[in-house]
């Protein structure tokens, strides 16, 4: 080891409390980093692991393929391995689900490889061609039940069109696809022999057409052969049997392939990135139901089709990034500097001696390695402890996240590439802050640098405010005086508490808004449970809702419960009601074509809810606002409660917005209520006054004069409000109403609100929904219209956890490097002011004096960084305001909150520092200090 690299050691060993500081910096710098590149690995990979469990290992996928077209994979140099689904046929099972009455029976030889997605529940794979495998939502969705042993005997066939029963139907009422205008009868009669050779497959639904509500099978099945199965086991629904199959599939060993075999493949590439290129070559044309790559395993792979999705990703990543290294040259950088101002003597001695520039250079740059030989490694342990610890804690959100599959659990993934990626941007950023101080001290002569007047003003004469005399006292005045002849030391300070300023407030606005917006995004509502009565009550079954809901809000976990009917309605509205940003547009309302604006001069038309809901809890919206009750339930002429916040997809745009439609709080709308026909509903009304009404099949339509069958409806509202009651669960315009007063605005005989939904809370999801089952059934109800909402939504919910652990977290630890930046700057100034300080109280001035003085530095320093941090911080706030605005409606808003915290810390952290830095000074003896040159 040379010389200079052993007085660097000498000097970072004689500077404990900086060094430590330093460490400690560079440790969170590269924790920071580490985190992010490792939890960009670990997310990464648990998406692998989901694709690869849930859905198979395949890179493509071909669907009922022929010969030929098997043999293009089969044949293909550049395919590595592939799972195939041979057909061998149908057979009638017995089902309950009309559009899914067989068993659709193919072969497959066992998957090691996982490439098709097959998950065995129970059992095993078919060993030969006389055992067979089930799916388990042959028995969950067929109701059709066998064991393990159990024996079947299936005649198994083709599904071909049954002809016959086509040319024997009403074609002009056909309720399927087959419902076209064209002449189906002599298409059948002309093609009969190829219609009668052709072999419907799984992508075919149930073919089933509709005639006089009686359903005919438009399909017959085609017997070729009686097999007997041995049922061997269990497995889970496949994910590549489509909803719409006709056929529960069922997996047995593969007949010999023929030439009229047809094929279902999943197949791997030897090189990934060639699947695109490889089904293009073939004439595969990616579809749904025919032909597909894994998209998503390809993607988190690394190949996709669109590399927008990459920039995103690596361009989020970089962001954060570039914050944290950031931040970190800062912390860094002012500690090298310190170390390089404090050791500038020491430089100007070395190049009297003969040192040269590249020597003090090599210097500092090996302060900077062994520092990062010390603090890089512990920093990737901290990040990887941190990680691990919480992905620990969130790692069911994940899951949760994901449909609530629990299979592949979410751990940490230590990636070699995170690491090294890491290492070499904290390494980076250690060595960046490091090279600007040493430029800059080797820049000066070696006599300037040993009398250490370079960064001394020499003025000839310094004014001080009067005002720091009477309050400062001598002290004051001396610090001052100080301050304004040697700013570029203090001006490391003011920078390192401004740079903290904005970092923590700048990190605290945009996790808010990030928050808010996946908040309003992904909104979860304010209930757990919905119940729906279909009936209507009190009039046909006699139920009654208000001892009904009674019997629930008594139900065990049960907090709070209400009911309500709607109708939607399309109502007029005067112009002057709306808002001046929605009555100049027609964004949000009906085709206005269908209305007869005309007879409404100077009035729009939109889409409202008129909501009815019980007596108590419209009363309770009605003392919550603090309106009147005589006024708002007075029967002859009630008034509604509107509320007004929608939150809606501006499909022009690309962004969501917030749309405030009212501008008074009190106004009148108008609808039109139309009479009830049997078997018929309300379909629209034409400008010349015709009324269309349509029915429930679809197949017929009635026309009425619009005086015949409507009437004008007045809805009169006297407060709007934005926060939703819990019972409305969308994003919307509603008026609320007493349910007891729906009679007064629709008759008996007209549509209108029908049913009753009911909106609960409970302190116990799964608790609660099990005892609303045993309170329903108690009360003579089914319990099938029970929605367990909260269940539902809690792969939004677990979003906005996990969004919302990390930005907190990342909030605290750039909080912890703004914190160790200041205590860096401001111990290591006093230290280097300790031959001052000495000098102090050699000439007299009292321990009081000496906190006065650091008092009032402390005041400077925290006003200093607060007038310039303050408004940086709310310029950054505003770009990243208008940056998330770019996709979601968003108001700016300060962050009051961090702005106050950061106001606290900034004193507080100065003052603690201050105390800290001279109880240290304090110990010095005054002759030693005074002798001190700070080598």
């Amino acid at each position: 080891m040379n010389i200079f690299n052993k007085v660097t050691l000498q000097s970072l060993k004689k500077n404990r409390t900086r060094t430590f500081v330093t460490i400690i910096g560079i440790m969170l710098s590269t924790a920071l980093i580490c985190a992010v590149t490792t939890s960009f690995a670990s997310v990464r990979q648990y998406a692998i692991g989901y694709f690869e469990q849930t859905e198979g290992k395949w890179h493509g996928m071909q669907k009922n393929i022929d010969n030929d077209t098997f043999k293009k994979i089969d044949e293909s140099d550049k395919v590595k391995d592939k799972a195939v689904f041979s057909y061998i046929g149908y057979a009638d099972i017995g089902s309950t689900n009309n559009y899914k009455p067989y068993l659709y029976i193919s072969g497959f030889h066992e998957d090691e490889e996982g490439i098709a997605p097959v998950h065995i529940i129970s059992g095993r794979f078919p060993e030969n061609s006389h055992e067979i495998m089930l799916p388990d939502h042959l028995a969950d969705n067929g109701e059709v039940y066998f064991k393990e042993g159990d024996v079947l005997k299936l005649e198994i066939g083709d599904r071909v069109p049954n002809t016959d029963e086509l040319l024997s139907m009403d074609t002009d009422k056909f309720d399927y696809n087959l419902r076209e205008s064209i002449d189906i009868e002599s298409l059948i009669r002309d093609n009969s022999d190829i219609i009668n050779s052709y072999i419907l497959r799984q992508d075919t639904p149930y073919v089933a057409v509709d005639e006089s509500g009686k359903t005919i099978s438009a399909e017959k099945l085609k017997i070729r052969e009686t097999r007997e199965y041995t049922v061997v086991g269990f497995y889970r629904r496949p994910e590549f049997e489509d909803m719409f199959s006709p056929g529960y599939t069922a997996l047995t060993v593969p007949d010999e392939y023929t030439e009229d075999t047809y094929y279902t493949v999943f197949y791997c590439m030897k090189n990934m990135s060639d699947i695109y290129d490889f089904m293009k070559d073939n004439g595969f044309e990616e579809d749904y139901h025919t032909s597909m790559t894994h998209s998503e395993l390809l993607m988190f792979r690394g190949v996709s089709q669109y590399a927008s999705f990459y920039s995103m990703i690596y361009g989020l990543m970089a962001v954060v990034i570039v914050l944290i290294v950031f931040g970190s040259i800062m912390l860094i950088y002012n500690a090298f500097s310190i170390s390089v101002s404090e050791r500038t003597k020491q430089f100007g001695l070395l190049s009297s001696i003969g040192a040269t520039k590249k020597q003090l250079h090599r210097m500092v740059r090996f302060e900077a390695t062994f520092l990062s030989f010390i603090g890089i490694p512990l920093g990737i342990g901290l990040g990887i402890l941190g990680m691990w610890i919480t992905f620990l804690a969130i790692g069911r959100r994940f899951s949760e996240l994901m449909g609530g599959n629990y299979d592949v659990p979410m751990r940490i993934c230590i990636s070699p590439s995170a690491l090294i990626a890491a290492c070499i941007i904290a390494f980076i950023t250690i060595r960046i802050s490091a090279w600007i101080p040493s430029v800059r001290a080797t820049r000066i002569t070696a006599v300037e640098a040993i009398r250490q007047n370079s960064d001394i003003k020499q003025d000839k004469h310094i004014k001080t405010p009067k005002i720091i005399y009477k309050v400062f006292g001598l002290s004051g005045v001396l610090a001052h005086k100080y301050f304004k002849r040697s700013k570029k030391k203090y001006r490391a300070t003011i920078i390192s508490l401004f740079m903290s300023i904005v970092l923590f407030i700048s990190a605290y606005a945009f996790t808010s808004y990030l928050v808010t917006s996946v908040d309003d995004a992904y909104t979860t509502f304010n209930m757990d449970y919905m119940y729906s009565l279909f009936e209507e009550p009190n009039k046909k079954n006699m139920i009654d809702i208000d001892e009904l809901l009674r019997n629930i809000k008594n139900t065990e976990y049960i907090t709070d419960a209400c009911y309500y009917s709607g109708s939607y309605q399309s109502a007029y509205i005067d112009e002057k009601y709306l808002s001046e940003e929605m009555s100049g547009t027609e964004k949000g309302y009906v085709q206005e074509e269908a209305y007869d604006l005309d007879k409404k001069e100077g009035y729009k038309v939109i889409d409202i809810l008129a909501c009815f809901v019980d007596d108590e809890t419209f009363r309770n919206l009605i003392n919550k606002y603090g309106l009147s009750e005589n006024e708002f339930m007075n029967p002859d002429a009630p008034l509604g409660i509107a509320y007004d916040n929608s939150f809606i997809l501006d499909t022009e745009t690309g962004r969501m917005i917030r749309k405030k439609l009212f501008e008074s709080d009190s106004f009148e709308v108008e609808f039109t209520a139309h009479d009830e026909v049997e078997g018929y509903f309300y379909s629209e009304t034409h400008k010349d006054g015709k009324v269309i009404y349509s029915s429930n099949d679809g197949l017929d339509q009635l026309e009425f004069d619009e005086k015949d069958c409507s009437r004008e409806i007045t809805m009169r509202v006297g407060k709007v409000v934005e926060e939703p009651p819990f019972m409305l669960n969308y994003y919307g315009n509603a008026i609320v109403y007493p349910y007891s007063y729906m009679n007064i605005f629709f008759n008996d005989d007209e549509e209108g609100a029908s049913g009753v939904d009911f909106s609960i809370k409970s302190d116990d999801i799964i608790g609660g929904y099990k005892a609303l089952e045993k309170t329903l059934s108690e009360n003579g109800l089914t319990s099938e219209t029970l929605y367990n909402y909260a269940e539902s939504v809690e792969s939004s919910r677990s979003i906005i956890v996990i969004i919302k652990v990390f930005a907190y977290g990342f909030i605290v630890l750039i909080s912890l490097i703004a914190a160790a930046n200041v205590f860096n700057t401001i111990t290591t100034n006093i230290n280097l002011r300790r031959r001052e300080f000495a000098m102090l109280r050699s000439v007299g001035m009292t321990s009081k004096g000496m906190k006065k003085m650091l008092n009032f530095e402390c005041v400077l320093y925290g006003t200093k960084a607060l007038m310039y941090g303050l408004p940086v911080s709310a310029i950054v706030t505003l770009f990243i305001s208008r940056s998330i605005d770019q996709g979601i409606d968003t108001v700016f808003r300060m962050p009051w909150g961090a702005v106050g915290i950061a106001v606290l810390s900034v004193f507080l952290v100065v003052f603690a520092t201050m105390m800290y830095s001279m109880s240290k000074v304090r110990k010095d003896n005054t002759i030693d200090a005074l002798k001190n040159e700070n080598l």
